[in-house]
């Protein structure tokens, strides 16, 4: 059974191409949201499987604050994507526990592949 998908991205564009990538894995996107508080109404309304989220999003609730309220419902994986490198906001995101973080510039096999690792 394919895995349902939420994406959590505030740029559209790497959001349109994220959920490209999951498509081409087989899995079905059931949502791109842009902020915190669309993303928790919908692991609550949808019940995804697994996460793509931008660490930096729109609104007052930035990405690792979102997956701290997402995973306080239950365990679902998230994957952080950003275009950030500061030791401390990575420390920060790898405190929640995310299946992994991965930069917005890495190649797209790399970021594929941190997907798939996602997906099992």
């Amino acid at each position: 059974m394919a895995k349902n998908v939420l994406i959590v991205e505030d740029e559209k564009l790497i959001g349109l191409m994220l959920a490209e990538n999951v498509k081409e894995l087989g899995c079905r996107v059931i949502g791109v949201v842009t902020n915190g508080q669309a993303a928790v109404r919908a692991v609550r309304n949808e019940r995804p499987d697994a996460i793509l989220m931008d660490i930096s999003l729109d609104g007052t609730v930035d990405g690792i604050e979102t997956a701290r309220m997402i995973k306080a419902e239950g365990d679902i994986p998230i994957l952080f994507f950003t275009g950030y490198q500061d030791p401390d906001l990575l420390s920060r995101a790898d405190a929640v526990k995310p299946v992994g973080i991965v930069d917005k510039l890495d190649t797209t096999e790399n970021i594929r592949e941190a997907i798939r690792a996602l997906l099992r």
